[in-house]
């Protein structure tokens, strides 16, 4: 194991008040984003990118204290969580865009294939084009493999730090660069192809607070690695007791930024006066549930048997699709994509399509469904003096009526008209 380390007494004071105050700064935008949790797909998504600022604090001020401790237990949780919020900033830009299947059948279809951002190779690459459900999983792929990376990074690292194998730790460091690189070079082709689609959204924000933490982190180690291979530093746990040091003190100021990128006033009432939130306990429950997360991983693991032209099928005009570039069109042509009318009508052939028993009987389901006669419910007039609204049982949502009435458009309308009218009195 290294030799301790000590950092000077001011060093140390300020790395704890400076922990201190980033954990409580987190906890009070986490704990609001819980207690106004009325977007749950993008909320959890906020939250879990938010946990990074805690868990880089937490764990450099333990690594002052205890480095051998913490490079053993908490150093690894840290690496994974890392890439862990790449995937996650990677999940918010497609929500916040209508999700993958929006991106795939119709923002993309209007845009041009984009080549790969590589000096001198990237004319020969082939073309990236986000339209194709193929290329889509591609760049999806590139970015989720530094998640499964990690872990098997972290410990072979940790086999490195007990038994002292060189060649292995060499090796790791190669493979590392090559696996982030990857990562955040296939973040960047998504955020190209997609940048005036992402606009309207103001993301540079949460692109920078995100990439700041990390690149930090990245760049403040592999500088003082330098350093301590030219003997710069006083050798044994210096290097990483001096990274975690200036993380420390440097987390007070992400804290602030991730308070500001991703606040919690866009979901209170005077922003969404007609929504219900969902209880508290069960935020939390949907917040660190994991559920789509391993829905997600699954799917992208089954690759091709999900993400296919059928599965994708555009919304868009068969016209828009048939005057698409050569190479998009050519392969799904070659699933199964039939064109017909000169491009104003399209069918599919072959592969996964439904027999005609089944066929009829969907037509014929579908005609008894349309001359079935429409029945109208009974008005239920004790809504108002419900506390819950019907809903889900397993994610109850409490909606208070008087703050929605007194937030609702109508009276926002009646507000700013008495108040442009006592103006111009």
């Amino acid at each position: 194991m290294l030799e301790a380390v000590q950092l000077p007494w001011w060093w140390q004071e300020l790395s704890e008040v400076s922990t201190v105050a980033s954990l409580a700064i987190t906890v009070y935008a986490i704990t609001m984003h819980l207690l106004n949790y009325r977007k749950p797909y993008e909320q959890r998504l906020v939250v879990r990118i938010q946990l990074i600022v805690p868990v880089f604090a937490f764990t450099s001020l333990v690594a002052i204290k205890s480095p051998e401790f913490c490079q053993i237990y908490l150093d690894p949780v840290r690496e994974v969580y890392e890439a862990f919020v790449i995937y996650t900033f990677f999940s918010l830009l497609v929500l916040v865009l209508g999700g993958e299947h929006r991106i795939i059948t119709e923002i993309c279809l209007t845009h041009r294939p984009s080549t790969h951002a590589i000096p001198f190779l990237g004319q020969y690459l082939g073309k990236i084009d986000l339209s194709y459900p193929e290329d889509f999983l591609m760049v999806k792929r590139g970015i989720l493999q530094y998640v499964w990376f990690k872990p098997f990074y972290c410990i072979g690292n940790l086999l490195c730090l007990i038994y002292d194998f060189p060649n292995l730790n060499f090796a790791l460091v190669i493979t590392y660069n090559i696996s982030v690189t990857w990562s955040l070079y296939n973040l960047a082709v998504f955020w190209r192809c997609l940048y005036k689609d992402l606009r309207p959204f103001n993301p540079w924000g949460k692109f920078l607070c995100v990439k700041v933490v990390i690149f930090a982190s990245y760049w403040q180690s592999m500088v003082i690695m330098i350093l301590d291979s030219r003997d710069i530093l006083n050798g044994g746990s210096a290097g990483f007791v001096y990274q975690n040091g200036l993380l420390c003190v440097e987390m007070i100021v992400f804290a602030i930024l991730h308070l500001i990128t991703f606040p919690w006033n866009e979901y209170s009432p005077s922003m969404m006066p007609e929504c219900g939130r969902m209880n508290y306990i069960y935020a939390i429950r949907d917040c660190f549930g994991g559920r789509d997360l391993k829905w997600d991983f699954g799917q992208t693991m089954r690759g091709h048997s999900y993400y296919n032209c059928r599965n994708f099928d555009p919304t868009a005009e068969s016209a828009l699709i048939a005057k698409a570039d050569a190479d998009s069109r050519l392969r799904r042509i070659t699933q199964g994509l039939r064109f017909e009318n000169q491009g104003q009508g399209r069918h599919w052939i072959g592969y996964g399509s439904t027999d005609d028993n089944s066929s009829c009987s969907i037509r014929s389901e579908r005609s008894e469904r349309g001359r079935s006669p429409l029945r109208e419910e009974p008005w239920d007039d004790s809504i108002a003096t419900h506390k819950y609204l019907p809903t889900d049982p397993n994610y109850p949502v409490s909606a208070d009526l008087s703050t929605r009435h007194r937030n609702s458009r109508s009276m926002r309308d009646l507000r700013r008209d008495i108040n442009s009218r006592a103006s111009v009195i």
